[in-house]
């Protein structure tokens, strides 16, 4: 909960007239706390999420500012319900890792695909777009012309 502090007293301080942006949130942060600056962005982005989502902080194009009159009293009765939420429990590392195992016959499944993808010996089974031609199809000088012994549709001097 500390960071939600931080962004408000990032927001108060700044005292941008239309909003302070989440760039401007993110500096004042760093520069008030020795964190970590992906660590810090991480937070700001999802506490600002949150605030927006329960009505502690207002946001319009891109800026963020705080309510206004009786916007205020609601936002902290809000922000106190929040202050109290437990926090999501984090996964563990070891949940993470169980489903990207593979097992020896899954990678022999695979592999076969791959063989028999090769053997065609079609470029379009590897993945990989045919490459077009860079020559133009044909002469582009030649002009359309009639057969000689068949009238077209529109000569006249066949008939």
């Amino acid at each position: 909960m500390r960071i939600a502090a931080l962004i408000v007293s990032a927001i108060q301080d700044l005292r941008e007239t239309k909003g302070s942006t989440t760039k401007k949130i993110i500096s004042y942060i760093r520069c008030a706390s020795n964190l970590p600056e992906k660590r810090v962005k991480r937070q700001v982005k999802a506490a600002l999420r949150r605030g927006v989502e329960y009505g502690i902080l207002r946001r319009y194009r891109g800026h963020y500012f705080l309510p206004i009159g009786d916007e205020v009293d609601r936002a902290n009765r809000i922000a106190v319900r929040f202050a109290r939420l437990p926090s999501p429990p984090r996964p563990s590392a070891k949940s993470r890792n169980v489903g990207l195992r593979k097992t020896p016959a899954t990678r022999d499944r695979k592999k076969g695909r791959r063989r028999f993808a090769n053997r065609s010996g079609n470029s379009v089974a590897e993945g990989k777009s045919p490459r077009k031609s860079r020559s133009l199809p044909f002469s582009t000088t030649t002009t359309a012309t009639s057969f000689v012994g068949i009238p077209e549709a529109n000569d006249i001097s066949a008939e």
